[in-house]
C-alpha cells in the first residue's frame, strides 16, 4: 500500500469520517441490526488501521476486509465529503451508498445486499 502525504487538520477529519463509518457498520453488525437474511462481516485482524488513498480520491482501510453474504466488497469514503456517513460499497463495477445522513442503511444498499449470492 502506498502512503499518501497527510495534511493537518484536513486528514484528521477525512480519516475520522472513514473510521466513523466503519464503526457504524460494526455497531449494526454487533447489535444485530442488519437487514433480514443479510450477513455482513468485517475481518478483524487486530492490527493498527492502515488507511490508504486511491488515485480517484477515496479513503479505505487496507487491512480490514469486508464481506456481504461471504462475498468480498470494497468499502471506502470520498475524500473531503461533506456527508455525515459517506461510506460507499463497490462490487462488480457497482457503486452503492451504504448509509444515509442519519447512519441508517440506504434502500439501495439493502437491495444490493439481497442480490449478492450467499455461497
Amino acid at each position: 500500500m502506498e502512503q499518501y502525504t497527510r495534511v493537518i487538520p484536513r486528514d484528521f477529519f477525512n480519516e475520522a469520517k472513514l473510521l466513523k463509518c466503519m464503526g457504524q457498520l460494526s455497531l449494526k453488525i454487533l447489535d444485530g441490526k442488519l437487514p433480514e437474511n443479510i450477513k455482513i462481516e468485517i475481518d478483524e485482524s487486530g492490527e493498527a488501521f492502515e488507511i490508504g488513498l486511491t488515485n480517484d480520491g477515496r479513503l479505505f482501510l487496507n487491512n480490514y476486509d469486508t464481506t456481504i453474504n461471504d462475498t468480498y466488497v470494497s468499502l471506502s469514503t470520498i475524500y473531503n465529503s461533506q456527508n455525515q456517513y459517506p461510506l460507499i460499497c463497490f462490487h462488480d463495477d457497482e457503486e452503492i451508498t451504504v448509509f444515509d445522513n442519519d447512519g441508517n442503511f440506504t434502500d439501495d444498499f439493502i437491495t444490493f445486499c439481497k442480490t449478492i449470492n450467499n455461497d
